[in-house]
């Protein structure tokens, strides 16, 4: 079997409802390897469940998945919370390749994208960090909007603090 086809079936597998199928895709897109980026770039535009996964996987690529930054840079504006933390997770992963993409999105909008880009920039690198990421930050800790971003912006604004320590 050529590896376009593993990959093909793999992506099938997650497309599925059962986790089971779905882990068993993942492994086998894993096992491909860097082959699989751009098939998982394209399936960033397909409906939320395979974008989510998609984009989920890429992360597990690392550096190597870097041709994707942009398409998840623009998952960080998805209108679902789920999309956008999973891009912003792949992205943090993903490591420095992400960072020209997350600034820009940080400086030019507002909001949650804002804020999830700031939660990976931090995790990057905090010294990227700018008054108004850090603000973003401190806000969404003092009034969550969700069940998960408190706990990421006190993780964020703890590598910030650990950051300045350590350069004093």
């Amino acid at each position: 079997m050529s590896s376009n086809e593993i990959i093909s079936q793999a992506l099938t597998k997650l497309k599925s409802s059962d986790e089971a199928t779905v882990f068993q895709g993942v492994k086998e897109l894993k096992k491909t390897g860097k082959a699989a980026v751009p098939i998982l770039i394209k399936a960033l535009k397909d409906e939320k469940s395979l974008r989510m996964i998609s984009s989920v996987v890429l992360g597990e690529f690392g550096a190597d998945a870097k041709e994707a930054v942009p398409e998840l840079a623009s998952l960080l504006k998805d209108d679902d919370e789920d999309i956008r933390m999973s891009a912003a997770l792949s992205l943090m992963r993903i490591g420095h390749h992400s960072l020209n993409a997350l600034v820009e999105v940080a400086r030019n909008t507002e909001g949650k994208p804002r804020f999830w880009a700031s939660w990976a920039i931090s995790l990057i690198d905090p010294s990227k960090i700018e008054p108004l990421m850090l603000k973003c930050l401190k806000e969404e800790l003092d009034k969550p909007s969700g069940m998960v971003s408190p706990f990421a912006a006190e993780e964020a604004i703890g590598k910030i603090i650990a950051m300045q320590l350590k350069d004093q």
